[in-house]
Formats: structure tokens, sequence, C-alpha cells
């Protein structure tokens, strides 16, 4: 059967007007309509500032490839960073500051055993190198696992779940919190070494700040949150990592449809593109913070929408270390009116929630507090961009040629494998070579 481009131009048709028909029904919603308002009340939008002066700024991203059997995990990971100085606009690796690899190269390895009518989640970090950012003979790989798994297995919730999925979440968690930590260890060793003559005012990193673990599915730990993680991570106490936590920010492209369409609409209603032609961000509206609560209060005494509404807040900040109280606040930012960027910030406490009798609450003076830093940040931030579409910040997007697993490294690291699996000679290991060998997976369709 062959098919012709007219044939398929005629099908497409009529389901491209069922499309069309279906998204605009949807937007008459009364509960998308509601959502829609709020959205457009809770941001104001600002034009960039084209006097702002540019701070040092280090961005941070990792590579990584993750190679899953039923039982297990293995992640090699390359994480790096480059530092825009000042006025500067060559960017500095950390290695030109501080003397150590370019990179940290990295093996994250996780496995679940059965032990009788619960599983055992147990998780392995080893360094490539002896010295890393990371870590070095004053933070050993083998100690941070260590303690890792001790807060672990110290809680019986994490038995408790016989899922699959959550053991692979768990397991992309701590990778995430691998980047992470990496971001707090430049801010702080820079901070100590005094070796820049600006210090680099704040890091950001490639992706959101909301890591994969809900609040729900954090509670499954019991008594831990992914700062007693970084805690181990780095070997220093969680309330040391705080003050850097509000130095660290994320600047993620956002693909989620509903938040383009939002925000691109958001953008074109309170801007004018073509007198403020260098992009527009976002910032709280604190004068309508207290008419959303109400709306918001009165639109849950009509319905039961209490998953609803707390969806709806979500977009704003939410929970991201339940027990100890750090919170995430998103702003869309664009720079050409059709790309869509987040930028992600730590808080200490919510500018809009909902409290335990299911009722939202704001804090205007917090919303307050909160927009002449992200002002700030936005204006430093984008005060040097790179020419591509959507002009993303200069050194954000030149960091991920920096990690970037290439096919030479991951074919090096299967190789290696494979060479090591050998000497063994027996059968579980043919096993396992036949799962990492790249004429395998081509044979079966896989590559």
């Amino acid at each position: 059967m062959s098919l012709s481009r007219d044939d398929i131009i005629k099908v497409l048709d009529t389901l491209v007007e069922d499309l069309r028909s279906d998204f605009i029904e949807t937007q008459k919603d009364e509960y998308i309509m509601l959502r829609r308002e709020i959205y457009n009340n809770y941001y104001n939008v600002s034009p960039f500032a084209t006097n702002t002066g540019s701070q040092t700024i280090a961005f941070v991203d990792g590579g990584f490839k993750p190679y899953q059997l039923d039982v297990s995990i293995i992640i090699p990971l390359q994480i790096g960073a480059y530092i825009r100085v000042n006025d500067d606009r060559k960017l500095k690796t950390v290695k030109e500051v501080l003397n150590i690899p370019v990179t940290d190269n990295l093996l994250l390895y996780s496995s679940r055993r059965r032990r009788g009518n619960k599983y055992v989640f147990k998780i392995r970090i080893k360094s490539f190198q002896k010295t890393s950012l990371l870590f070095d003979k004053d933070n050993p790989d083998d100690e941070v696992s260590k303690k890792i798994n001790l807060l672990l297995s110290e809680f019986s919730g994490l038995n408790e779940s016989k899922s699959p999925r959550f053991f692979v979440k768990l397991t992309k968690y701590i990778e995430g919190l691998l980047e992470l930590a990496y971001t707090i260890k430049l801010l702080m060793k820079t901070e100590e070494e005094g070796l820049l003559d600006q210090p680099i005012t704040y890091a950001v990193l490639d992706g959101t700040l909301i890591k994969w673990f809900s609040v729900k599915t954090q509670k499954k730990l019991k008594g831990i949150d992914g700062l007693d993680i970084l805690a181990a991570i780095l070997n220093v106490e969680p309330d040391k990592i705080k003050k850097y936590l509000f130095r660290v920010i994320g600047l993620a492209k956002t693909t989620k449809f509903t938040n383009i369409i939002r925000s691109q609409m958001l953008f074109l209603s309170k801007t004018d593109p073509r007198k403020n032609g260098h992009g527009a961000y976002t910032l709280v509206n604190s004068e309508a913070l207290n008419a959303i609560r109400d709306k918001l209060n009165n639109f849950l005494n009509k319905y039961a929408a209490k998953d609803f509404v707390l969806e709806t807040l979500n977009l704003f900040n939410r929970i991201v270390y339940n027990l100890h109280n750090i919170y995430v606040a998103r702003f869309p930012v664009t720079t050409d009116y059709n790309n869509v960027f987040m930028i992600d910030i730590h808080l200490d406490k919510p500018i809009i929630w909902m409290n335990e009798r299911n009722r939202v609450e704001v804090n205007i003076e917090q919303a307050r507090n909160v927009n002449p830093y992200l002002s700030y940040i936005v204006n430093t931030l984008y005060y040097h961009r790179t020419p591509v579409p959507g002009e993303p910040p200069y050194g954000y997007m030149e960091v991920d040629g920096l990690v970037r697993l290439t096919e030479s490294i991951r074919s090096l690291f299967e190789n290696a494998l494979i060479s090591v699996l050998r000497r063994y000679d027996d059968l579980t290991s043919r096993i396992l070579e036949q799962v990492f060998s790249p004429t395998t997976r081509m044979r079966y369709g896989y590559r």
C-alpha cells in the first residue's frame, strides 16, 4: 500500500479542524477559564532593563546516560560548569578557577532486592577521578554512599513500596540532587577560596528546581527529605546548605503545552512586543493576591475542587523539601514572545498556598520581597545572550556542550563495561554482556 501526499493532507485537514475546535471548546470550560484568569492576575509583566550591569554567574549542567535493568540502574554522569565573569564575555571552567578537573565524572548505581515481603534499596556513587569538586580524600565517594544508604535504611516507609517505578524515580531523584550538590559546592568553594575578583552572585542550574519527588512521594521516606540527602553528599549540615539554596536559580525551557499557551497569552496581553523587543519577564502582582485568594476560596465553597485548586497553586509555588520548609516559586520569561522559559527560585515560605483547613492563604510581604530580587536576577542573567532562537543567557547552552555524554564517550563506557564482564566468563556475565552490547541493540532494533 502506498500513500500520496494528497491522501495524507486530506485526512489531516479533517483531524486538524477537530483539534482546533476541541481546543477552543476546552478553553470555555469553567475550571480552565478560572485557572487562566488566576494565572493572568497572579503575574505582572515587566520588560527587560537595558542598562543593568552584569555579575559573575555560574552555569551548571549534567550529562548522563541511564542503563536500566529490572533490578538495578547504572548511570554514568558528567557534571560541569562555566563561570561568566562580570563583564567579560569569556566563560571560565572550574579548572581555570579552582584548579580541579573541568567536569566531575561519576557513576551512580542503584539496586533493589526483595527481603521477605519488603524491598531494600541501595545506591553507590563512584567517582572516576581521585579529586573532583564533589569528592576527594576529605569527602570520599564510598563514605557518601554509606551515609545515603543509612539514611534510606532507617525509614521503613521506603521498603514498603513495591512499585518498581518508585525505585526508578528515587534513582533519578538522587541523580538530580548530585547536580544540585555540585552547584552548591561550586558556590561554597569559590567563596572559601576567594580566587575570583568578584564572587559568584548566583548559579543557574539547567532545568527545574522542582525535582521528581512530590511531597506525597517524599512522605514515604518518613523523616528525611532531599535536603538531608544533599547534606550527606556535601558532608555539611542542612542548615548550612539553606543559605546557598537561595543563590541557586533554575532555568528550564518549558515543553508543557498548557504552560506555553498560558505564558504566551500572558505576555501578549500585558506588553507590546513592538515596543519591548528585548523580551519580558514576570513578577508577582502583589496587589491582586487578596482578590485571587477570595476567588479561589469562593470556588472551593461552590465545588469539591480541592485537587484542582492545589494544582493551580502549584503552578506558582510548591514545597520541595517538606521537612525543612523550602519552596520553589516559578516565573515565566521570554525574549522573543515565542519561546518561553521558566525561572525557578527557592523560598523559605510560600507566596500562595492552601492551609490545613483547605483554605487558600497568601503572603503579600513575601511577594514584595521576591519581586526586586527576581528583577535583579533576570536583568543580570540576560545581560549577555546567545544569538540562537529563544536567546538564552550566554553560558546556559554552552555548558551543555561541556557535559554532554557524546557517542564516543558512551561507546567507551559500554566497551569498558563489556571488557570487565568478560573477565568473569560465566553465564551471568554473558547475559549482562548482551544487555550492554551495542551490536545486540542494533540487531534487535533498539538503536
